[in-house]
């Protein structure tokens, strides 16, 4: 059956994949005026991800009858693998496969890189038999070790990581449900100790938050039916934002600040896959997609 498109609806299907094309090359040529610098993204891996080195020495030879490994069995823990971004090229390459170190039920959450270049991640294990009892703890990915982090409340976890100008981490606390309040916390990486630090009005459901080169603090905020917001942390008005003229309704999972005070967000619309990143205009809550695949769970700047 051959489907014919009317003259009206040939040229509204014209002018949609024109726009399209207008805000990709609007998207790379703000790309192509950044300064060189690279996102990196952490994601979930498995025992056999081997697209990159994991730094462990191994003499085994493969024995096809499987006769050195019967009885061997096998680790339930995961991988847990960084890749990283290029915003000038927009190449993606992995740069780290860990050791399987996440245990079953986690999920990774957060993702900062500290001013000494260890990588560390926020895991949440969301299958503790208490609702209220929600383990989290911080892993150092190149040394495999980790830290629990005390001194949240009932029902809270550890949504974002932040590292901030002075190279002190800031994180964003939130309900398991993802219901307000939040709060921003000062996070010791060491012991995991988190210290209140700011405050966010109790109606904004918060997912995300990133602080730029002028300190100022940004997040985003989510409405029930999925609307998405951005505010400045300190200030009450919130900007709705929008993609190809329609307002986004998913919210994101990551927020980076740039060195140009750009930013960049993680995320895809509902019902949408794989994630990737989006440039955020401050000043009129447009979204321009970058349309390389950047699917991870969490980011943070090189």
């Amino acid at each position: 059956m051959k489907l014919k498109l009317t003259r009206r609806q040939f040229g509204q299907l014209a002018v949609a994949s024109t726009t399209a094309t207008a805000i990709g090359l609007f998207a790379n040529k703000i790309l192509a005026q950044q300064p060189s610098q690279k996102i990196l993204g952490v994601r979930v891996g498995d025992l056999g991800d081997n697209d990159t080195n994991t730094n462990l020495d191994s003499d085994t030879t493969d024995l096809t009858d499987g006769s050195a490994t019967a009885g061997i069995v096998p680790s339930t823990l995961q991988t847990i693998v960084v890749q990283s971004f290029d915003i000038g090229s927009q190449n993606v390459t992995t740069v780290l496969t860990t050791a399987p170190i996440l245990e079953a039920g986690e999920q990774l959450s957060g993702f900062v890189s500290l001013t000494d270049g260890r990588l560390v991640v926020a895991a949440t294990n969301v299958n503790t038999s208490k609702k209220k009892d929600q383990n989290v703890r911080l892993i150092f990915l190149k040394e495999s070790q980790s830290v629990p982090v005390s001194g949240l409340k009932n029902n809270e976890v550890l949504y974002s990581l932040v590292r901030l100008k002075d190279g002190s981490v800031a994180g964003l606390i939130g309900k398991i449900n993802g219901k307000p309040p939040s709060r921003i916390v000062t996070i010791d990486p060491n012991t995991g100790r988190i210290t209140d630090r700011d405050k966010i009005p109790e109606q904004k459901r918060v997912t995300a938050i990133g602080q730029c080169p002028d300190e100022s603090f940004y997040g985003i905020t989510t409405e029930r039916a999925g609307e998405t917001y951005l505010f400045q942390v300190g200030q009450e008005q919130s900007i709705k934002l929008s993609f190809n003229g329609v307002p986004w309704n998913n919210g994101f999972s990551g927020l980076v600040c740039t060195s140009s005070n750009q930013l960049i967000a993680l995320g895809a619309r509902r019902y949408e896959f794989p994630k990737r990143l989006h440039i955020l205009n401050k000043d009129n809550a447009q979204i321009q997609r970058i349309e390389t695949v950047f699917d991870v769970a969490a980011i943070t700047l090189a």
